[in-house]
């Protein structure tokens, strides 16, 4: 008999282990429905920023000059290759990340109101600050931020144009970029100089412009030391708003209804990574499994057991579906009446077959996304590799992803009496107890078989699910206010409503810097552009539709001025002075 051996084994798992595991979250909340208020819907005024006396947005960001002057901008900057990529060394180390250089040189001359006006500091070599003053010292900065870097190209053979050629034809700006992230980059730098182009113009409140340089892979040497740099320059809770990427962008239900959909929370993140080491040996006479053929059982095992998805009232998507209920009752008759009804459960199983964005929205995703293995097409493999990603719904915890891959691997590790060295030393472990799974199951043939494995699991990139910015009070109704006056058109209304991201963003590395004193924060991720204006983020024949691109560098200036005539977070002790 060979008896496995375990160091850490979910064995004993149960529903009610799982469900601790939900609970202890290391400090992540974790929403309680019975304490959710009545979320009704309610939309504070529209903020027209006109009283400033600067020229209007439609005056200044319309018509064909201000087109070419947008295309000329974009372009510029989509041509600059500036790819981060999964393997980068460090700045300074690795030859890569040069290209950045000529990109800082480009925002240089095509904004030299923001060279000259603002400070500019570079952090971590690649990470840019710019930041202009404010006359008012009592309030708090706004922080408008975008990241600098794009995905590598997969094959340039597939693209319609060349990806770093920003071909324009007419309307569509084409290109890798063009839409993330280098859509938010040029306009909030667009924003910036035009306003900086009044010479007289300086700003009551104080505007910090944070630009990282790989946020496509996680964002640790850009925005991870740019929000270190702030924390130490302005102390927590400095910042009024934070505005980043993401969001849902804007959408059109009937020809009356516009919803602007910025993200108020994203999902948590966590890989899980499983290396497998096993006997190998000459491929003519081969054990029953490989080491491929073991782990291809895990991963046949996890994607037939998916998370389940989950609606909580007071949750984001939640809101975003009663303020469609009210407003545009016929859209989705099914969704109102469930609404109406109160039936979350019914609620869920509906919303999960729209289309994957709103499954994911309610539900923990896993994706097999990483498996390498054999070096030989004679030899069996001895070390084998898989991950998995994980983007973590609001009712789950990392813990809980944790169990629950220990939990699917228990037959595997049964059936081929592997070691087990799961997440040792990490943060985040579920409650499970230790033990040893012995013999059941066993691949029997008429001789012994030793695959003499042991099973490594560890994880990488943990961040919890971000707490939730608020959807009312100063801060929002600003946000709110602007949207609604930057979008307004005849005859119809705009609904902003919080919503949730799927991904992560650089926000991740921001959120100390603008928590509240009831723990709550305004750190919104949205990229004002109309649902089917923007196509094919991360893939072949990425665009821009450059009218779109337009509304949302109109809404950028207008946000600053709004912010800028509000007096909307204050520093503490600083409002009450300033009503004597």
């Amino acid at each position: 008999m060979i008896v496995s051996r375990l160091a850490f084994v979910a064995g004993t798992l149960s529903t009610g282990t799982l469900a601790r595991s939900v609970l202890q979250n290391g400090g992540q909340e974790v929403f309680d429905a019975s304490i959710a208020t009545e979320f009704k819907c309610d939309i504070p005024p529209a903020l027209d920023p006109s009283s400033d006396g600067l020229p209007a947005a439609r005056d200044v960001f319309s018509g064909h000059e201000a087109l070419l002057l947008q295309v000329e901008r974009h372009s510029t900057i989509v041509k600059i290759p500036s790819i981060s990529y999964d393997d980068n060394g460090e700045p300074g180390e690795d030859p890569r990340w040069e290209v950045f250089y000529q990109l800082h040189e480009a925002f240089a001359h095509l904004y030299p109101n923001v060279q000259r006006r603002m400070t500019r500091e570079t952090v971590n070599t690649f990470g840019l600050v710019y930041t202009i003053k404010g006359s008012d010292t009592s309030l708090k900065p706004i922080m408008l931020t975008a990241h600098q870097d794009v995905v590598p190209v997969a094959d340039v053979s597939t693209w319609t144009y060349p990806p770093f050629s920003a071909h324009f034809d007419g309307q569509w700006l084409w290109g890798r970029g063009a839409s993330d992230d280098k859509n938010s980059l040029t306009g909030l730098l667009s924003a910036l100089e035009t306003l900086l182009s009044h010479p007289n113009w300086v700003p009551r409140r104080s505007i910090i412009l944070a630009l990282g340089f790989d946020e496509e892979c996680s964002g640790r040497r850009g925005a991870g030391y740019i929000g270190q740099h702030l924390e130490k320059v302005h102390g927590p809770n400095s910042m009024a708003l934070i505005l980043d990427e993401g969001g849902m962008g804007l959408q059109l239900l009937g020809n009356d209804t516009l919803y602007a959909l910025p993200a108020v929370m994203e999902k948590g993140h966590v890989d899980i990574w499983l290396e497998l080491y096993v006997n190998g040996g000459h491929s003519s006479t081969p054990f029953p499994h490989t080491g491929i053929g073991i782990l291809a059982e895990f991963v046949n095992k996890l994607e037939s057991n998916p998370w389940t998805p989950r609606l909580i009232k007071g949750s984001p998507i939640y809101n975003h579906f009663v303020c469609q209920a009210k407003y545009s009752p016929d859209a989705a008759p099914k969704i109102t009446k469930l609404i109406n009804e109160g039936d979350l459960g019914a609620l869920a199983d509906e919303l999960a077959t729209i289309d994957r964005s709103t499954q994911y929205r309610i539900q923990t995703s896993q994706a097999v996304d990483y498996f390498i293995g054999g070096v030989k097409i004679n030899a069996m493999p001895e070390y084998i590799k898989i991950g998995v990603n994980h983007r973590i719904a609001p009712q789950d915890s990392i813990s809980a992803v944790k169990a629950n891959i220990l939990k699917q691997i228990q037959p595997i590790v049964k059936k081929f009496r592997l070691s087990v060295i799961a997440f040792k030393g990490e943060d985040h472990n579920p409650d499970v107890e230790l033990g040893e799974i012995t013999e059941g199951g066993v691949v029997n043939p008429m001789y012994e078989v030793d695959y003499n494995g042991t099973l490594v699991l560890r994880s990488s990139q943990a961040t919890l699910v971000a707490p939730i910015s608020p959807t009312s009070g100063p801060v929002w109704d600003v946000l709110s206010g602007t949207i609604q006056h930057s979008f307004a058109f005849e005859g119809g209304r705009v609904v902003p409503v919080g919503e949730l991201m799927t991904g992560n963003t650089d926000t991740r590395h921001y959120l100390r810097m603008s928590l509240l004193e009831d723990l709550t924060n305004h750190v919104y991720r949205w990229t004002p552009t109309r649902q089917g204006h923007t196509f094919n983020a991360h893939t072949v024949d990425e665009r821009i539709d450059m009218y779109a691109h337009l509304d949302a560098v109109r809404f950028y200036y207008d946000l600053i001025r709004n912010f800028d005539a509000s007096d909307a977070a204050a520093f503490e002790g600083q409002a009450e002075i300033r009503e004597l």
